[in-house]
């Protein structure tokens, strides 16, 4: 590999973890309040996250029909970009949870002078929390060195549904089902 793709590369690592990094800064707290004024702050946040994906979607599309994926350099880029994007994707899924449960909190308004509903206000918390921890991890996985893999070492591909499918009926064991009434 040459230095002037190592170097491109270096310099797309420091773009996504910029990126990434300003998108987290943006993930602030729902507000408190009426569930109107904390639902626009959270879909901005949701969009954020959704072009963070997509741009990482673009450039692994990009990346991988280069010469670039046939270097050890560009295949570790590759494993990292789809590693922040598995995690950016959990982000997103964690902010949908919480947009839910702000859209539960209007649907389910309580009279004046009422409760809010607890799950639902759980759900927020918790799904704003879990985004947030996502998203760090999608840093994390572009922040790490390249040369951390050594080549040819990379994760084994996980078997396919139909591989896993095969070698339980070679085993030729059974498992008891567990069924719920």
């Amino acid at each position: 590999m040459s230095t002037t793709d190592d170097a491109d590369i270096r310099t797309q690592l420091a773009t996504w973890q910029r990126r990434i990094q300003q998108t987290a800064t943006g993930l602030t707290s729902p507000q408190t309040g009426s569930p109107q004024s904390a639902l626009a702050p959270l879909l901005h946040q949701l969009v954020s996250v959704y072009n963070v994906a997509s741009g990482l979607i673009g450039e692994i599309l990009r990346s991988a029909d280069s010469p670039l994926a046939t270097t050890d350099t560009g295949r570790a880029y590759l494993v990292q970009l789809a590693t922040a994007l598995e995690h950016t994707n959990r982000t997103a899924a964690h902010l949908s949870t919480a947009v839910t449960g702000l859209a539960d909190i209007h649907r389910l308004a309580p009279r004046p002078g009422t409760a809010t509903p607890a799950e639902s206000q759980l759900d927020i918390t918790l799904g704003h929390d879990a985004a947030l921890r996502s998203l760090k991890r999608a840093l994390a996985a572009v922040t790490g060195r390249l040369t951390d893999t050594p080549p040819g070492q990379g994760a084994a591909p996980a078997p396919t549904v139909i591989e896993q499918h095969r070698r339980a009926a070679d085993s030729g064991s059974t498992h008891p089902v567990r069924r719920r009434p």
